[in-house]
């Protein structure tokens, strides 16, 4: 039967010889795909599968403690039994009002911002994120970041938009430099606007996970002067780069290895549903109060309560790194169980609570002063939550 000539091509057959180009051949490097055998060598050069050299700063998981991980058993609260989660629901609430955590609510606006927020056009989506940009530029800047800073890293810098901010809002003098961390590809970044200037900006394509900043080359002469920096980094990613400041802000003098602590870290804390136990800083903290690693996964679980609601959908709502909407049978259990709405969210943002107090005490082990801020008003961001860390003063 003959197919109509309707623009349709037919699914591609490995192996077929062209007269001119000879056969067709699984790639070396990844057989998914294919290459003709005369121009395999050509292909070799190119293919996207190619292992490539790696830079001195990657190093292989070297962020990551993966001792008595279960990873691969993802738990889900389908899977927990009533009792049980009845019974760590008031586990927490106990641990959570034994501990007294505070949150110190800073919410302002640094002035260079506030007049492009004034003036913008784009009022829906720029008010949200400007406005969250513009409370953590106020915060650098209150907790001099800004000044004694002379390396910015922004981990999951995305397209870089708190990084042009940085750049605008730092005092010029001494020579800074820029460095921007994302492990994918972008478009549009913001900070090719600084393209033409003789600003030291630098991007670095990497998964956090494998990085050791002493070793980029462009910050080797300034590791006493880093602030680390994130917006809305999700989940583990942000223990990722707490461990990579804390670990790998190292030079060696005369064949010795010296640990430098960074002038500040700020980080805005999002979807700690998205938190795995393998890359968790704060495992002492969870196992001195009596949580396993299982509790922390069901912890993690639960503190998508005070995130998810009851919205038919996050596009809807327009937030950023919302989860998803309960299912039917998920409701019907919150019902038989009398854990209404309000009671969710209450107790899914003392896991969150929970879960950054492990943060705190990991980074108070390495001599920081630590505390949450609220930075950001919540109709703004449900995730309007900062960690802050500073040197404690001799």
């Amino acid at each position: 039967m003959r197919s109509r000539q309707t623009g349709f091509r037919p699914l591609f057959v490995p192996f077929v010889s062209n007269p001119k180009k000879g056969s067709r051949i699984p790639c070396p490097y990844d057989s998914s795909h294919f290459c003709y055998e005369s121009k395999l060598q050509k292909h070799l050069k190119k293919c996207n599968a190619r292992q490539k050299q790696q830079p001195d700063y990657f190093i292989e998981n070297v962020n990551i403690d993966t001792n008595g991980s279960s990873e691969n058993n993802k738990l889900s609260l389908k899977d927990v039994p009533d009792e049980e989660l009845l019974s760590f629901i008031q586990k927490v609430r106990n641990v959570y009002n034994e501990l007294h955590l505070e949150n110190t609510e800073i919410i302002a606006i640094h002035p260079l911002l506030k007049s492009e927020i004034e003036n913008s056009d784009d009022k829906l989506n720029n008010f949200k994120h400007m406005k969250q940009q513009a409370s953590l530029l106020s915060l650098m800047d209150q907790f001099h970041f800004l000044q004694n800073g002379s390396c910015f890293i922004e981990f999951g810098a995305g397209k870089g938009q708190l990084m042009y901010w940085i750049i605008r809002c730092a005092p010029e003098g001494e020579k800074k430099s820029f460095i921007l961390i994302d492990k994918s590809a972008q478009r549009h970044k913001s900070d090719n606007k600084f393209k033409d200037s003789d600003i030291q900006i630098e991007r670095i394509r990497i998964d956090i996970q494998h990085l050791f900043l002493g070793k980029i080359q462009s910050i080797k002469d300034k590791l006493i002067n880093v602030v680390g920096v994130s917006k809305h980094l999700c989940g583990g990613a942000t223990d990722l780069a707490m461990r990579c400041l804390m670990n790998s802000i190292v030079s060696e003098e005369n064949g010795e290895k010296i640990k430098h602590k960074i002038c500040g870290l700020l980080m805005a804390l999002c979807c700690h549903h998205r938190c795995s136990w393998n890359t968790y800083t704060g495992k002492h903290f969870m196992e001195e109060h009596g949580f396993s690693e299982r509790d922390f996964k069901l912890m993690c679980c639960i503190a998508s309560w005070a995130t998810c609601g009851l919205r038919k959908s996050a596009t809807e709502n327009n937030e950023e790194h919302t989860t998803e909407v309960p299912d039917e049978n998920l409701l019907n259990r919150y019902q038989r169980l009398n854990l209404k709405h309000e009671e969710r969210e209450i107790i899914g943002m003392q896991c969150k609570r929970l879960i950054d107090a492990g943060r705190i005490q990991f980074l108070k082990d390495e001599g920081y002063d630590v505390r949450l801020v609220t930075y950001i008003d919540k109709f703004v961001s449900l995730e309007n939550v900062a960690l802050l860390a500073t040197c404690k003063k001799n």
